[in-house]
């Protein structure tokens, strides 16, 4: 498995990006790990979904749940990326 090389991380608990402070992925982790994952697709969408069953796991412990968008927030973009 490719590691993503970006500084737009997921802070943990949150999910909101460590920099920009977006929900992650934020728009330049979007575009920085399609580049990076533009030959490995299927990569790119077991990071994401690893990402995506951490968060859950964090906002469900938090605030009563998790937010209804995460599939798409986690792993409809890059599926439309393909």
């Amino acid at each position: 498995m490719l590691v993503p090389r970006t500084e737009h991380v997921g802070e943990r608990p949150s999910w909101d990006c460590r920099v920009c402070g977006q929900p992650w992925p934020c728009a330049t982790a979007k575009v920085e790990l399609a580049e990076q994952y533009q030959n490995f697709p299927h990569g790119l969408s077991v990071f994401l979904g690893s990402c995506m069953l951490e968060a859950i796991d964090d906002l469900a412990a938090g605030s009563g749940g998790p937010p209804a968008d995460l599939y798409e927030r986690f792993l409809g973009w890059a599926d439309r990326t393909r």
